[in-house]
């Protein structure tokens, strides 16, 4: 993960955050009059186009139309315009900073794009950018947790981003991938990555790393041995934070592969809150139907300064 600081030499008081699409926001933070987002598109094979959401039903529909679909749809990066658009209107209201948080830059060229238009307003906000290495529920964690930092008012901004870095370096999202094939089409995995699953019948999880590349870390034969690896996984993250964690379930729609690892996980919920979310499409695309994904959540209380 990389964090790049543009500053403007004045007091700082008014602060923003620009986060992407994948995030998935919650309506809770969508909502913040302090919250902007910028949007990645999927552009259809009949030469449509459709905006990532978030919104449950219209995520559904999208993945139903994805299982039948010959031709996989390209994903594309919000446009610069987009940025200025937002970028422009944080200096309209007076805001003094922003700190940008976006998909990782080695699957997307969203924080580029940032990055890129960020260069034209040093002069009038100071911009904090994080590449991250997350997306869906943990990035949007990321965005909940920076925003109660910055409105609780004891730190500076770029003490909450150097407390922000250790936290998106711990949280590690291991996914289960529907479709292989599809992270090939996207550029997302390697033809070899693809080869080894359709060949061996092997049902790989794969992660994040923290130089935000997708990367194999097991290769199992079934997907129920896939499930209880990715349980052990996780209980190995879960034993790092003393000062508590939560953790995060993300899926496509309808996936009994996701109903067999909820009933699997339960037994933490009454230790650790779970939160539940859907794999925005921008994402799904490239993972396929029946996805599983899973995180832990570590509190920030579990990081010093």
């Amino acid at each position: 993960m990389r964090s790049f600081i543009l500053v403007k030499e004045e007091n700082l008081m008014k602060t923003a955050i620009i986060t992407d699409s994948t995030a998935a926001l919650p309506e809770s933070l969508a909502k913040h009059p302090d919250v902007y987002q910028v949007y990645l598109q999927i552009n259809l094979a009949d030469g449509s186009t459709m905006t990532d959401t978030s919104d449950r039903d219209q995520v559904t529909a999208y993945y139903h139309s994805l299982a039948s679909m010959n031709t996989l749809p390209r994903t594309s990066q919000p446009s610069m315009g987009e940025v200025v658009q937002v970028m422009d209107d944080l200096v309209a209201k007076g805001y003094d900073e922003v700190l940008i948080m976006t998909f990782p830059s080695a699957l997307s060229g969203t924080f580029q794009n940032c990055q890129s238009v960020a260069q034209d307003y040093q002069d009038r906000l100071s911009v904090y950018l994080m590449d991250t290495r997350q997306t869906s529920i943990p990035l949007a964690y990321l965005v909940e947790v920076a925003l109660h930092l910055i409105e609780a008012g004891k730190l500076s901004l770029a003490e909450i981003v150097d407390l922000l870095n250790h936290l998106d370096e711990a949280m590690v999202i291991y996914v289960i991938v529907g479709n292989l094939d599809n992270l090939v089409k996207g550029g997302r995995a390697s033809k070899g990555m693809a080869l080894l699953g359709n060949l061996l019948k092997i049902f790989p999880i794969v992660r994040i790393e923290r130089n935000g590349a997708l990367e194999m870390v097991e290769k199992v034969r079934t997907q129920k041995k896939d499930l209880k690896r990715m349980e052990e996984l996780m209980e190995k993250e879960m034993t790092a934070y003393p000062e508590g964690l939560e953790l995060a379930l993300i899926t496509t729609p309808d996936s009994p592969l996701a109903e067999e690892f909820e009933q699997m996980i339960a037994k933490d919920e009454s230790q650790y809150p779970i939160r539940h979310g859907l794999i925005p499409p921008v994402i799904g695309t490239h993972l396929g139907c029946n996805s599983v994904a899973f995180c832990v959540l570590p509190k920030v209380e579990n990081f010093k300064l």
